[in-house]
């Protein structure tokens, strides 16, 4: 769950975990209506709730999250969960 209503507090969705080592890291949201509302490559980058983070501000509720990447040892990881964007 996240709050991104500009109080310093909780304003970004970021993943959270060591990286070091971790190459083709990406990270995706998408609507309920399948639409991709923010992509990176940058593991420290974070959504704010608007698309692409300059956007409009999406509505109150559930978000898909898609996180790939290419762990240290070369195994592939892909990775599904749920963002909750309370505003």
């Amino acid at each position: 769950v996240f709050t991104p209503n500009g109080d310093g507090t909780n304003d970004f969705f970021l993943g959270n975990g060591v990286m070091e080592g971790a190459t083709n890291f990406n990270l995706s949201i998408w609507n309920r209506y399948g639409e991709k509302l923010f992509e990176t490559g940058d593991f420290q980058e974070g959504w704010n709730g608007r698309k692409d983070n300059v956007g409009r501000k999406s509505e109150q509720g559930v978000f898909v999250v898609v996180v790939t990447f290419t762990g240290p040892r070369g195994e592939a990881f892909n990775l599904k969960g749920y963002a909750t964007l309370i505003r």
